[in-house]
């Protein structure tokens, strides 16, 4: 979805018009959700978040958005906080630290090879990220998921872009290990 059509869609939203929501929710819904998901680790608490999300976003988020931001970004972003916030409500501090306070320290560049499709192979998606500590698994999420530049993904992470670039590689590589480990 292109910047205009989604502002278009925005501005339907603002005017009562359920149409705009629904196209969002379209081309967006399993962004959302794989967002929640990585953030919150449940299935069930993820779907009830993605719907608590797009009511959210019907009911005065769209209110919120600046147009010339980038739309994606500002979605994964929001939807971030959202998760956040559920986690904060439920007493889940644990797994907001996991989320927050990851840190780097390389500044090494990644080549954005298509090393994904030859990482995962046979295996599943869940099973392949059930191997990756949090934040790996969260650069991840939105790198495959929701097709996220770095620099979206540091944006919305709130984190270098080494960082976030370092993350992934390493994430990448974790994959590839445990892929040489299944298959001997």
């Amino acid at each position: 979805m292109t910047d205009s059509l989604f502002e278009r869609c925005i501005e339907q939203i603002r005017c009562g018009d359920k149409r705009g929501l629904k196209e969002i929710y379209d081309e967006y819904g399993k962004i959302i959700y794989s967002v929640m998901l990585s953030a919150v680790r449940n299935s069930h608490d993820a779907e009830d978040l993605t719907s608590d999300y797009f009511l959210k976003l019907w009911d005065k988020l769209a209110d919120t958005y600046k147009s010339g931001g980038g739309h994606k970004r500002w979605l994964t972003v929001t939807a971030r906080n959202t998760a956040i916030d559920f986690l904060r409500k439920n007493g889940r501090e644990q797994l907001i630290l996991d989320i927050e306070n990851e840190d780097g320290t390389s500044e090494e560049p990644v080549s954005e090879e298509n090393s994904e499709n030859t990482v995962i192979g046979d295996m599943t998606v869940r099973e392949a990220l059930e191997t990756l500590d949090p934040c790996e698994r969260e650069v991840v999420n939105l790198k495959l998921f929701a097709d996220l530049t770095f620099k979206d993904i540091a944006h919305t992470l709130n984190k270098p872009l080494g960082t976030v670039a370092w993350k992934y590689r390493t994430a990448v590589d974790k994959l590839r290990k445990h892929i040489k480990e299944v298959q001997t």
